[in-house]
């Protein structure tokens, strides 16, 4: 028997209607769809979307927990049975999609899961999703970077010495996954004089979707939240 083949897909940051229709066909073909969670019975925001766009009703659903910690190396984690499976269904021959928030490119799980199984002699393909401070940019009617402007793209886990030297050598940086680092960050972008040169994108595509100056202690902080800081506006 041929084995299966897997397939990461990109739904966007949160609006069904920005899922690509390359992601929603595959999905809509595929036999079984990966469930990325942070805990067992969680309800997936990436598998949420999807379903809003694309009918996935006939497929088998299988969940994999990753614990949302900077702490955890993925990698490692994946090899010690987390993919046992999603290697048992493509040993069967079974068309393998796992649905990932944004894109598939930019610090997604989704890239660890196709990497691994590639390693293991996998055929795995990759389709491409919008990113949240793409959308965001967007919606905020900015853009990321235009003439000969350099553009950074970095995590919030990222050190304050590594921010602090990435604002000072390119003229935009967007930082991901921001929130649990606002704390710092917020003081040193208005020392810096770049707080009102600062867009905060939070929950793209969501209902609770916010996009606007950033604001921190008010409310819950967001897993999902983006800083588009452009120092020559």
């Amino acid at each position: 028997m041929n084995k299966g083949e897997f397939t990461a897909v990109g739904v966007g940051p949160g609006d069904p209607l920005d899922m690509t229709l390359r992601a929603k066909q595959i999905l809509e073909s595929a036999e079984v769809i990966i469930i990325p969670v942070k805990r067992q019975g969680e309800i997936s925001a990436a598998y949420t979307i999807a379903s809003q766009a694309a009918d996935m009703h006939r497929a088998k659903k299988l969940e994999i927990v990753f614990p949302m910690k900077a702490t955890v190396d993925y990698r490692t984690y994946l090899q010690n049975g987390a993919l046992d499976p999603v290697c048992s269904a493509l040993d069967a021959g079974k068309h393998v999609a796992m649905v990932t928030l944004g894109d598939v490119s930019v610090y997604s799980t989704a890239t660890y899961v196709r990497q691994m199984l590639e390693s293991r002699g996998y055929v795995t393909h990759i389709v491409p999703g919008i990113s949240a401070y793409s959308a965001g940019a967007a919606l905020a009617g900015q853009s990321l970077c235009e003439n000969g402007e350099s553009l950074l793209i970095m995590p919030g886990v990222t050190s304050s010495e590594a921010i602090d030297q990435a604002l000072e050598q390119f003229e935009n940086v967007v930082i991901m996954k921001a929130g649990k680092a606002l704390s710092w960050l917020i003081p040193m972008l208005e020392e810096k004089g770049l707080l009102a040169h600062t867009t905060m994108l939070q929950n793209v595509g969501m209902e609770s979707e916010y996009i606007g100056a950033p604001k921190v202690g008010v409310g819950t902080v967001s897993y999902f939240t983006t800083l588009l800081i452009k120092k020559g506006e």
